[in-house]
């Protein structure tokens, strides 16, 4: 008799704990529906990697934007990288296809390093940069590309264009000459077309702070925006002046114009420079032709030129000629023992009140470059003042993330250092100067890093940082970055994902009955391929069996006695046929089960009858 195993309590166990997990499985869906969570995976892009023990080497472009960098242009690319405990022993850092950007050697093994090199891409596509530190236990650790950008990666394109002003000053209100008392307005607006960082350097007349300036937007995504408003008292010529640039030394424009502040019952000599109109390239020529145009009520005595690369700044101005005569409207400059730069022409008319009453008109930009240049970064742009760059995160930027990377560049002027100990970081009114980190690139430029040790609150806060050069000149700036509150209190109505915004409702419905679609289809299909899950002999196991499995002992089988075996094979009479039985007989025929027993015995008693009829017969 072969045995089979009963079902396995077992296999049943895990299918009753499948069967839970599944059916649990549904509530814990649509409570996963009902959290207002963005897929929108671009914010993170924002994340401004340090450098620390989880990411101990990155990659970074100090100066312009990876992820628009203009072919055949060399630009600056930093590593920074820690090993605090055994120190580094080597650094290497390769392009897409396997050339060697940088690679170092330290005998020394310092625990912080700090590498500069050039990368000219040549065609336009990504790039992939990637390298390692090796620490002096031979354990090397990835580097890791980080940027202030909200981009990721490195790409090159072929034409990388220049930030451009989209309004100008002789749009000011109600025009650049006003009158003591009078509130005077302009509002600066620039754009890149390539959405990188516009940097601005903004200066006004030394000592003159009634002219307030309010940044709209401080350049981030390519957008720049500041207002200029305020009045005075005190009569006289002021000027302004304005640096842009997106980090490229080919691309700095600039704006300088005269604000002409008359007293009341007289008026301040207005200036114009007719000629040039535009900006002009000096290459070969020796001289330059100004001129301009002037206008007085009182009569002029006389004219002044200069020149200057930085007219706000009257201490930059060099003397060309200090007494022209007030017929004159027109002047040929020798430009001979000028160096190369970019210039403007400052002309000041005197007139003949006491006190005198002085105006001023400003020329285009005069580019003077008649010497080859070195080679050099083409991401260097030197200007003749102190100027902070690259600062992040600009008042453009979405960040969630409540310890963001705060960082700036400085630049001191042409000529000039940075004196390190002048730099100053206040964060919300809080000086965090000694909590920075402080990278210093060369002499006259540097870059400053914080990242909050707690969490900031949701909200706008405001970074203000100043620093000095060696000429003394002092450079304060500010700027204000937002951390947005959390998406679910932002936009109490609409899902964000991949960008787009969908209606809540809209999304349940749609999300919900897909969901329970799927769920309804496939949970009882798994639940009933769990069941069915069992031995092929399951079922011919009899049910009426124990759950138990029987003993596989076997039974032993008793051998008949040899007479009785005898007898059963022997060839004897059978006795003549018997009386019919009586009912009494028949109670007692044997049960089935007793045939065996019941005919050992009548055989035997047909022997006995049989040995009884020998002995009488015998006699």
């Amino acid at each position: 008799m072969k045995l089979r195993n009963a079902p396995r309590k077992k296999k049943s166990g895990k299918s009753l704990l499948l069967t839970f997990l599944l059916l649990f499985s549904l509530p814990v869906f649509v409570f996963g529906l009902l959290q207002d969570k963005s897929f929108d995976w671009r914010n993170l892009a924002f994340d401004d990697i340090k450098v620390s023990e989880e990411n101990p080497c990155i990659i970074t472009f100090p100066n312009v934007n990876p992820y628009s960098l203009e072919i055949n242009k060399s630009v600056r690319i930093q590593v920074d990288a820690l090993s605090e405990i055994l120190g580094i022993k080597s650094v290497n850092i390769q392009d897409s296809i396997g050339t060697t950007l940088l690679t170092k050697t330290y005998d020394d093994n310092p625990k912080k390093i700090t590498e500069s090199f050039l990368f000219t891409p040549m065609v336009a596509k990504a790039y992939n940069l990637t390298g390692s530190i090796t620490d002096a236990g031979e354990q090397t650790f990835e580097c890791v590309i980080s940027s202030p950008y909200d981009v990721q990666g490195v790409r090159a394109i072929a034409s990388n264009s220049k930030p451009i002003f989209t309004t100008l000053p002789k749009s000011s209100i109600p025009s650049q000459n006003i009158q003591t008392g009078i509130t005077y307005e302009y509002t600066i607006v620039a754009e890149d077309s390539d959405k990188d960082t516009i940097n601005y350097a903004y200066s006004f007349t030394p000592g003159a702070t009634w002219l307030k300036t309010t940044v709209i937007e401080d350049g981030g995504n390519g957008k720049l925006t500041i207002k200029l408003k305020g009045s005075t008292n005190n009569p006289g010529s002021y000027l302004a002046n304005i640096f842009i640039h997106d980090g490229y030394s080919k691309h700095l424009s600039s704006q300088s114009w005269v604000i002409s502040v008359s007293p009341k019952g007289n008026d301040i000599p207005t200036v114009s420079v007719i000629n040039p109109v535009e900006s002009v390239q000096i290459t070969t020529e020796k001289t330059l032709k100004i001129e301009w145009d002037a206008i007085d009520s009182n009569g002029i005595k006389r004219y002044e030129i200069y020149i200057s690369s930085n007219p706000a700044n009257q201490n930059s101005w060099t003397p060309i000629d200090k007494n022209i005569s007030p017929s004159t409207t027109s002047y040929n400059i020798n430009l001979e023992s000028i160096t190369d730069g970019t210039y403007r022409i400052i002309v000041r008319a005197i007139d003949n009140q006491t006190p005198e009453a002085i105006g001023m008109g400003i020329s285009p930009e005069i580019i003077i470059s008649r010497v080859k240049e070195d080679e050099k970064p083409d991401d260097q742009v030197i200007l003749p003042e102190p100027q902070v760059i690259n600062i992040s995160p600009t008042s453009k930027d979405e960040i969630r993330n409540t310890t963001p990377t705060i960082k700036a560049s400085l630049v001191a002027p042409v000529g000039e250092t940075i004196q390190e100990s002048s730099i100053k970081v206040v964060l919300d009114s809080k000086d965090i100067t000694t909590s920075i980190k402080i990278n210093k690139i060369s002499e006259s430029e540097y870059t400053v890093i914080y990242t909050p040790d707690s969490a900031l609150s949701e909200g706008v806060h405001k970074v203000e940082l100043s620093f000095k050069d060696s000429n003394n000149t002092e450079k304060e700036t500010d700027w204000i970055f937002t951390i947005s509150e959390d998406e679910t209190i932002a936009d109490k109505d609409n899902f964000n994902i991949f960008g787009y915004k969908l209606a809540k409702r809209t999304a349940y419905i749609i999300g919900g009955g897909l969901g329970l679609i799927l769920l309804a289809i496939f949970i009882p299909i798994i639940i009933v391929a769990m069941w069915k899950d069992q031995p092929k002999d399951s079922n011919e196991i009899n049910p009426s069996l124990p759950p138990t499995i029987p003993s596989t002992q076997e039974i032993p089988i008793v051998e008949e006695t040899p007479k009785i075996k005898e007898l059963v094979t022997e060839k004897f009479q059978a006795p003549e046929p018997a009386l019919e039985p009586t009912k009494e007989d028949n109670s007692n025929i044997p049960e089935p089960e007793d045939d065996l027993s019941l005919l050992c015995k009548q055989i035997e008693d047909l022997k006995q009858e049989e040995d009884k009829q020998n002995n009488v017969t015998k006699q």
